[in-house]
């Protein structure tokens, strides 16, 4: 089957030819605006007149014409509103005049799909960092999940900021990765981390900050990427021990990155994973991946009549079909985690853990020791304050002088994550969960990563675990985050998610009175979601 597929959700307009044995040719136009960010109007302008010639191109180039095409794929979203009307009308009028079936396709879709046949990859953890979308996304039973995404603005969109504010026009990333390597000293930058979940306006704000008090460009370059790319890693790898996953693939235009790529190597081998690493010129937006995710869908049954090809500006990667995929959770390593291993001894009388907090080899030394010494020191912390407040915490019996290593009560049980996937007392462990994050918050601490592997049921009790990236004083956006968590990991369950996230809240809404306020604040979180 020959597939042309039609990309133009952003800055660039792409087509690209391709069949079940080969990718025939890609042919790409990218707007470059004069000043500033993209501009949607002048955007969607070079891509009404640049379609024609790219899709010309590559049928010629293919040494084909339209009439030997079976099916047409295009961007249906997500993207920016006036550049999808320009592909959907080009694709749609080319799919009635020349009777050809057509597909829209879901746009980080393609990325995967092309990055899965490029490198031979089959059940990926797939890291997808753009401009507009900063992405952990897993195979689910029949779609992809979402696991971690940005909580604010994409990575590529916060390169772009700030090299737009160094002179340096649209895309701002390749030359913000040759300042770096002449960059020397880690200047600080927020590290912002939510179990898998990054946050990156942060870094921008700061970065803007540290220029106009004149600090090098080249240091403030090297520390944007050191810090933004360690939150990359430290979430990938969360979601490597969540997920239970041994391979990565890496996609997106950020991806091109030559340091995010090295970074995310050495992860793959302490983590014990294959990376697939999709070719250059497969990372940026191009038309044979919408034609590859097309090729997906046709052959799995999916059509669509033409009501169906409607635009989506926010049309995310987890409300699209995918019948191909049929992973679901795999058994995860016990004691190791993304950030420590634990070992079990006696500590006078009691039977304890010793969690020890592992330095990471990708990670800027300076950054690394930071985040160690910082991450020990604020679950210690929690964890007395839990204790004292009736918390279901493990209790802390010891520490070292180095910071890096706790001594915990073991707490003898299951993880919640086991218990569900055995369906045992499912309703009274997930009532009992809202009522003790519920106690949490009541006490003032957010979590952090609140994940169902932190969450331990011990006969009719549930303790929770590992709350070293919460906060002792947390507004309502960090409760509203753990219950954002929360509602994902649930997600994961799609025949009983929904049900159970509904028990969840109502044991949540009894016991903790500013409810209301989280609530509010989590529908303006599902708002800002970034398309994806």
């Amino acid at each position: 089957m020959i597939v042309l597929g039609i990309e133009g959700t952003a800055h660039t307009i792409s087509a690209g030819i391709i069949d079940e044995e080969n990718i025939y040719y890609t042919s790409s136009r990218t707007y470059h605006p004069k000043d500033g960010g993209i501009h949607p109007r002048e955007a969607a302008n070079h891509h009404f007149e640049n379609i024609l010639p790219v899709i010309r191109e590559a049928l010629k180039e293919s040494s084909m014409n339209i009439g030997d095409i079976d099916l047409i794929g295009f961007s249906r979203g997500p993207g920016l509103g006036p550049c999808l009307k320009i592909v959907a009308v080009a694709a749609r009028s080319l799919s009635i005049r020349n009777n050809i079936p057509l597909l829209g396709v879901n746009h980080p879709m393609g990325h995967i799909e092309i990055g899965k046949r490029t490198t031979g990859s089959k059940d990926p953890l797939v890291l997808y960092v753009s401009g507009g979308n900063t992405q952990i996304i897993t195979g689910g039973k029949g779609k992809y999940r979402v696991v971690g995404e940005t909580l604010d603005i994409g990575i590529g969109n916060m390169l772009d900021k700030f090299a737009r504010d160094i002179g340096i026009p649209f895309p701002g990333g390749p030359a913000i990765e040759q300042y770096a390597l002449r960059g020397k000293e880690l200047l600080t930058l927020p590290y912002s981390v939510k179990g898998m979940d990054t946050a990156f306006s942060g870094i921008y704000t700061a970065a803007k900050h540290l220029k106009e008090k004149g600090h090098n460009v080249e240091d403030i370059c090297y520390s944007i990427q050191e810090v933004a790319f360690s939150m990359l890693c430290e979430t990938l790898e969360r979601a490597i021990y969540t997920t239970g996953k041994r391979e990565i693939l890496l996609t997106g235009g950020v991806a091109r990155n030559g340091r995010l790529r090295e970074m995310i190597s050495i992860l793959a081998k302490e983590a014990n994973c294959k990376v697939f690493e999709t070719p250059v010129e497969y990372c940026m937006d191009n038309g044979s991946m919408i034609a590859q995710a097309a090729l997906m869908m046709y052959q799995n049954g999916i059509r669509h009549n033409l009501e169906d090809t409607s635009v989506d500006q926010k049309f995310r990667i987890d409300q699209a079909p995918a019948p191909w995929i049929s992973s679901g959770m795999i058994e995860v390593i016990e004691d190791q985690g993304a950030e420590s291993v634990i070992s079990h001894n006696e500590f006078l009388g009691i039977n304890a853990v010793i969690k020890k907090r592992l330095s990471k080899s990708y990670r800027d030394k300076r950054l690394d020791g930071m985040i160690l010494n910082e991450r020990t020191g604020r679950e210690m912390r929690i964890l007395a304050k839990g204790i004292e407040s009736g918390v279901n915490f493990p209790i802390l019996l010891d520490y070292n002088s180095e910071g890096t290593e706790i001594v915990l009560e073991k707490i003898e049980g299951s993880l919640l994550n086991a218990v569900l996937e055995k369906g045992e007392n499912l309703t009274h462990n997930i009532f009992s969960l809202g009522k003790e994050v519920a106690k949490m918050h009541n006490s003032n601490i957010s979590h952090g990563d609140l994940n169902l592997n932190n969450i331990i049921v011990r006969g009719e009790n549930i303790f929770i675990i590992d709350p070293s990236l919460g906060s002792l004083s947390p507004g309502v956006e960090e409760f509203a985050t753990d219950i954002k968590m929360v509602n994902d990991f649930l997600a994961g369950y799609e025949d009983r998610g929904k049900a159970l996230f509904d028990i969840f809240l109502e044991s949540y809404k009894s016991n903790f009175q500013r409810w209301d306020e989280v609530m509010s604040v989590l529908k303006e979180m599902e708002v800002r979601k970034r398309y994806s």
